[in-house]
């Protein structure tokens, strides 16, 4: 079974993805936040900066787009493929407001006659962009879908699947969550055996796989899959894939050391030489980001996350730091599929 990385805005960009592929090299493909493909054609800094291949040397990485135009994804597309990438991502799965309102991310699933249209007019136009495999051959431009089950119900896939299974789509990434889920609640686990039975493509499974155990209980359930995507697990306990691969888990060392690669990376980012304010700020506000969800491995009793939470500059980060690891254990982070678990918790 492969292991992705799944793609989260504000989190899992270049320096993360660089910082988690040098200290945790268990990972089978990593997925870009998503780009937006507009009407100018051209890539935001920030996006272009993200997915050039020099930013992100030797990682297997695909591009995600986010669009409702075939005209504009078919540009971005294009783009990728000029950067060598041999594969791109539909994003159909954002529930954010601001992004469904435009009828995009899971937002399109709600017009499946507009999104069958589009994929017919993307998927043809893919064949004519042209990449060069590993093996040295050209061939068309690859195109996954990351989708949701729907909006209101999960049985709103049954026809979003009808749609999906007429065009060659490298591989359908199933977040078995509606649009009105969110990010909450448990995944409808009881969805993987029917979907696999009635799709013809290649499958991945996404959704609150945080543990070990977690990877265990569903793995029976994923027959017919060839993949699983991991988002907040792996951001919380970045040696995931690593504990599922080879059974070590993460130590508080690994932890550490992560936490060291990934803050030196970032201050390349974001501190120019006169280290200024504003580069700091943004600095020390990515890392409590990235301990949002990393802070679920240790037991803090005290108040040492709080500590970091409250850090204006990198002085009071790296002593607030100090503090947590020396004072809490490791205790790993919680389970997210556990049927006693609580439906607040599962967030992943």
């Amino acid at each position: 079974m492969k292991i992705y990385l799944a793609p989260m805005e504000g989190i899992t960009g270049y320096v993360y993805r660089n910082a988690l592929f040098s200290c945790f090299d268990h990972i089978d493909r990593y997925y870009t936040p998503f780009v937006v493909s507009t009407f100018t054609k051209k890539l935001k800094t920030r996006e272009r900066t993200d997915v050039l291949p020099q930013n992100n040397a030797g990682i297997p990485l695909i591009p995600q787009i986010l669009s409702n135009n075939a005209e504009e994804f078919l540009e971005t597309a294009r783009f990728m493929a000029k950067c060598g990438y041999t594969e791109v991502n539909l994003n159909l799965g954002c529930p954010v407001r601001t992004v469904t309102a435009k009828r995009k991310g899971s937002g399109f699933l709600a017009y499946p006659d507009e999104l069958d249209a589009f994929l017919e007019k993307i998927c043809r136009g893919a064949e004519d962009i042209s990449v060069q495999q590993a093996d040295e051959d050209t061939a068309p431009l690859r195109i996954s879908i990351k989708t949701r089950l729907g909006i209101q119900k999960p049985g709103e896939f049954k026809h979003l699947l009808e749609i999906y299974n007429r065009y060659p789509l490298a591989e359908l990434i199933i977040h078995a969550r509606t649009q009105k889920e969110l990010y909450n609640g448990r995944p409808h686990l009881e969805l993987c055996q029917a979907i696999a039975e009635n799709c013809r493509l290649p499958l991945c499974w996404n959704g609150n796989i945080r543990t070990l155990a977690d990877y265990e209980r569903i793995l029976p359930l994923l027959k017919g899959y060839s993949a699983v995507m991991i988002g907040r697990g792996l951001i919380a306990d970045p040696g995931l894939a690593r504990q599922i691969r080879t059974g070590v888990p993460t130590s508080k060392e690994d932890l550490l050391h992560f936490h060291d690669v990934l803050y030196k990376g970032y201050q390349a980012q974001y501190m120019n030489f006169r280290g200024d304010r504003p580069g700091e700020t943004v600095l020390v506000n990515r890392m409590k980001e990235v301990w949002n969800h990393m802070g679920t491995m240790l037991r803090d009793e005290g108040r040492y996350m709080k500590n970091i939470h409250k850090a204006r500059n990198k002085v009071e980060y790296e002593a607030a730091v100090r503090m947590l690891f020396a004072n809490c254990p490791l205790t790993g982070t919680y389970d997210g599929l556990r049927p006693d678990t609580h439906a607040a918790d599962l967030n992943a």
